[in-house]
């Protein structure tokens, strides 16, 4: 039995409503972490008290990326304290001050993570259009032009972050890693996801 125009027209219109939502799952942040790099040398012990180092030029985002990874650590069972409160300055921070607030912190390693890059992608989604209406007569052509769905063009950034942790009883990195951040549009959540993806591997890795 041929399916009605009506019918005709509910499975376009289905189409086109799963292209638009594929697209809107494209514009979705996401974190991956790339890369990472273990000392071959470092046998151990765990990082037992972490010093938190955000290297970002906006003050608010270094302090929303430091509470994230502080909570995320504590909640790993590995002490540790964000820079801001002993280091509240902005930009590069001079390397007395820096060990200044290991010691005081009673620190034995720092966490420092930066931005390396920003990347602009962007992401079509081809429009979906109908045959022409010879010979479908006005349901089929009527059906087709209803459920036609306009390109979708998703523009999104991607930030590449590095992150190094330092032992510093000896003034020597011992973890590092590379993620990447699919259209962050909320820092706070944007943190909370990388610093639980680097540290469940630090964790499997063994340095904290």
């Amino acid at each position: 039995m041929n399916p009605s125009p009506q019918s005709s027209l509910v499975a376009r219109a289905g189409r086109a409503v799963a292209l638009i939502a594929l697209a809107l799952l494209a514009a979705c942040a996401s974190t991956q972490l790339k890369d990472t790099w273990k000392d071959p040398a470092f046998s151990g012990p765990p990082m037992q008290q972490v010093l938190v180092i955000g290297a970002f030029k906006s003050d608010l985002n270094r302090r929303v990326f430091e509470d994230a990874f502080v909570s995320a650590l504590r909640a790993a069972k590995t002490a540790a304290q964000p820079s801001y409160p002993t280091l509240p300055e902005g930009g590069a921070i001079p390397n007395e001050r820096v060990q200044s607030a290991v010691r005081s912190t009673g620190s034995d390693s720092l966490l420092v993570t930066r931005l390396l890059r920003v990347r602009r992608d962007v992401n079509v989604t081809p429009a979906y259009v109908g045959p022409g209406f010879y010979g479908r007569g006005f349901y089929g052509w009527y059906g087709g032009a209803w459920a036609a769905a306009p390109a979708d063009v998703n523009v999104y950034d991607v930030l590449t972050i590095e992150s190094t942790l330092w032992n510093m009883r000896t003034d020597k990195p011992v973890w590092a890693g590379t993620s990447e951040i699919t259209a962050p549009t909320n820092m706070t959540e944007a943190s909370k996801e990388l610093a639980g993806v680097l540290i469940t591997k630090m964790k499997a890795d063994g340095v904290i």
